[in-house]
């Protein structure tokens, strides 16, 4: 069992996930006193996007250690993996009232608001991760989307502009940050921050409809069919992958 031990800590330094998961799971399972052999687990799993595994080890773990902020946390990514965005709310709830200066509990709070588009709620927990950490470049790019939502452009192209003044990698700033530069006829500065979008995942569809939109207000035609055509052909892709998985014959329920 010490060998599987090894071989799980060596996978999960060299980050293959899935292989260090093989390898701890049945070693955790057969040493259920060692929690620090359990955290790798977890981590593991939640990284390796397994988050049933990753949700009953955090479980166990809180048992433990009930006011540890950072297990309530991961617990809570691991529910928000399993699409279960309440339970996941509840648990980084636990962990802000444990540890209320906790970096990203707000932020995280804040992001989950935001995906069920509970905007008010969104806004003040990323406003709270922002009193923690004024430079929280995440949290500003979601304020901005906020208020580009709210058709406040001013204040979103001001939250967006320091985002990506702060980092240079996150994918939405600068796919609003184009929209925005683009509503207000900033045609070049907007191809610029569209044109970062598309580099940092050129198989999302969003970024290459609004280079198209943009380009389509420039007069720039063949440019602009380019766009479109690119967006077409990712919507194909997608359709027919999952396609492709829908089709896929279920397991038998029997050996």
């Amino acid at each position: 069992m010490q060998t599987r031990t090894l071989l799980g800590l060596s996978c999960y330094g060299a980050k293959r996930f899935v292989e260090a998961v093989r390898y701890l799971e049945p070693a955790a399972n057969a040493d259920l006193t060692n929690p620090e052999l359990h955290q790798v687990l977890a981590q593991s799993c939640l990284l390796a996007k397994k988050y049933p595994c990753a949700q009953e080890q955090f479980r166990q773990l809180l048992q433990q250690n009930p006011d540890s902020a950072p297990a309530h946390m991961l617990l809570g990514q691991a529910l928000d993996g399993l699409q279960r965005t309440h339970d996941a709310i509840a648990e980084f709830e636990a962990a802000a009232k444990v540890s209320p200066q906790e970096p990203g509990v707000h932020f995280s709070l804040g992001y989950l608001h935001w995906k069920l588009r509970q905007y008010d709620d969104a806004k003040r927990y990323f406003e709270s991760e922002l009193s923690v950490d004024p430079d929280h470049a995440q949290a500003l790019t979601y304020l901005g989307d906020i208020e580009m939502k709210r058709n406040n452009p001013e204040q979103a192209l001001a939250l967006l502009s320091k985002a990506v003044h702060l980092r240079n990698d996150i994918r939405i700033a600068y796919v609003d940050l184009g929209s925005v530069l683009a509503q207000q006829g900033q045609h070049q500065d907007a191809i610029a921050a569209l044109q970062r979008a598309v580099k940092l995942d050129p198989t999302q569809p969003d970024a290459h409809f609004r280079l198209g939109r943009v380009y389509q207000a420039m007069g720039n035609t063949s440019a602009s069919q380019k766009e479109f055509a690119t967006v077409r052909e990712l919507h194909q892709k997608a359709d027919e992958d999952l396609t492709s998985k829908m089709s896929v014959s279920p397991p038998s329920p029997h050996p």
